[in-house]
């Protein structure tokens, strides 16, 4: 059988997921191929205002200033326990250009300290989210959690991912997916949802 992508797409964890990583997850899938797989958890833990955050890893010097934005007072989110130590800002389309930019769906995500820089600076992508680290999958082993039902797939989103509230991403996602709230589904049903 010829090997199909699933990227772009939100991977919703489900409730029997027990790797307190990912549960109740909800995954920005970035990149699916036969090589693996390359995401960001969307609603992982919050760190710190972005802000407080750049200024700790000393980007932003104790004296400097930087943009009174939602985007710099917005919680820094743990994007996945792969190399937690990156940053990547996540903003739409059309906003900013970056080399090493990756392009998922309406969305790009980038790692390149040139755009942070950027921002730091008050330069577009004004509005963006920052998540630290990422989640990734070998060859094979995101479709084997797939098939054992801890993952479903879901509907890609922009405006899902860059605007519905952290705390309730997962149901929401969830109910688009399927068209029903978690709550309708059994424990038994979770790997068919």
């Amino acid at each position: 059988m010829a090997f199909r992508s699933l990227a772009p797409a939100l991977l919703l964890a489900a409730p029997r997921l027990r790797d307190p990583n990912f549960e109740r997850s909800v995954v920005l899938l970035g990149r699916h191929e036969e090589e693996g797989a390359l995401g960001w958890v969307l609603n992982g833990a919050d760190l710190h205002p972005v802000g407080d955050l750049l200024r700790a890893a000393r980007l932003i010097p104790p004296s400097g200033q930087y943009p009174d934005t939602t985007a710099f007072r917005r919680y820094a989110r743990v994007g996945g326990p792969v190399h937690p130590e990156s940053g990547w800002l996540l903003y739409r389309s059309g906003v900013a250009s970056f080399p090493g930019e990756l392009e998922v769906g309406r969305l790009r995500i980038c790692n390149r300290p040139e755009a942070l820089h950027a921002v730091i600076r008050g330069e577009p992508p004004h509005d963006f989210h920052l998540l630290l680290g990422y989640a990734g999958w070998g060859p094979g082993q995101l479709e084997e959690e797939m098939k054992a039902g801890v993952w479903f797939p879901g509907p890609f989103d922009a405006d899902l991912i860059l605007e519905s509230p952290v705390e309730s991403l997962w149901e929401e996602a969830f109910e688009r997916a399927t068209g029903l709230p978690p709550s309708h589904f059994t424990h038994s049903e979770w790997g068919r949802a």
